[in-house]
Formats: structure tokens, C-alpha cells, sequence
């Protein structure tokens, strides 16, 4: 009978200090828990007040006031319109005068050279190509270029 005493001792022991233990533990995450909530506050009221800047700041009459103090906008003019026909042509003779020579580049004759056949792979870019495929998937989806039939 003192045997099964004994026996009972350290296991009330043993289940004391894990109570103890617990029990801090779950304060400790409840004043996590608080601390978090106090911050889901603070954030709520700071994007509260930058949602009322950014309304303020992108008020159409405070915009049209500075586009017209700073980039003397305003409203569009007769004299700001134009025929198609009267806008210069890209690549005009206005940028090179039609005396001056055109130079020659040699590098427009080269055509790209593309590999039609494919080479066997290294077992490291191979093992290199699995271990991104697996930890980054969103990474080497948009790496990789699509094949398309």
C-alpha cells in the first residue's frame, strides 16, 4: 500500500507544475492576444485617416487648381487643335537632313540564330529546376516561358 503512495506522489507533482507551466503559457498568449487587438485598433484608425487624406488629395477642384497653377492647364483652345495632316511624320527628314548619307550598320544583316536541337541536361540544373518548381511555384510558373501550341 506505501508503494502505491509513493507511486501517486510524483505524478501529482509531475501534473502540478504542468498545470503551472500551462497556466503561464495561456497568460502569456492571452496578453499576445491583447496586444495584437490593441494593434488591429491602431491600424484600423491610421487607414481611417490615410483614406481621408487620399480623398482629400484627389479632390477634382483641388487637382484642376494645381494643374492650372503648376502645369498652366486649362481648358482646350482653338489654337490647340490640330488637323492629322499638319503633325509631322515619324521618322521625317526633320530629325536627318536628306543631303547627309545613311550609314550602313552592319549588325541589320545578322539574323538571330535560334538552337533547334536540345542538349541533355546536367543532373544538377535538372535537380536545380525541381527544387525551385517545388519551393517556388508562383516563381518558376512566371520564369519559365509558356508553350503554346
Amino acid at each position: 500500500m506505501r508503494a502505491v503512495t509513493l507511486m501517486w506522489i510524483p505524478l501529482a507533482i509531475g501534473v502540478g507544475v504542468s498545470m503551472f507551466l500551462l497556466k503561464y503559457k495561456v497568460q502569456a498568449l492571452e496578453d499576445e492576444l491583447v496586444a495584437k487587438q490593441a494593434q488591429v485598433v491602431r491600424d484600423r484608425a491610421a487607414i481611417r485617416v490615410l483614406e481621408a487624406e487620399w480623398t482629400y488629395l484627389n479632390d477634382p477642384e483641388r487637382l484642376r487648381e494645381l494643374s492650372a497653377q503648376y502645369l498652366e492647364f486649362g481648358p482646350p483652345a482653338v489654337a490647340n487643335i490640330a488637323d492629322i495632316g499638319t503633325l509631322p511624320m515619324k521618322g521625317a527628314s526633320e530629325t536627318a537632313p536628306e543631303s547627309a548619307p545613311v550609314k550602313h550598320n552592319p549588325l541589320d544583316d545578322v539574323k538571330p540564330q535560334y538552337q533547334t536541337e536540345l542538349r541533355n541536361p546536367s543532373i544538377v540544373s535538372v535537380t536545380f529546376a525541381r527544387l525551385q518548381r517545388l519551393l517556388f511555384p508562383t516563381a518558376a510558373a512566371t520564369s519559365s516561358p509558356a508553350v503554346q501550341p
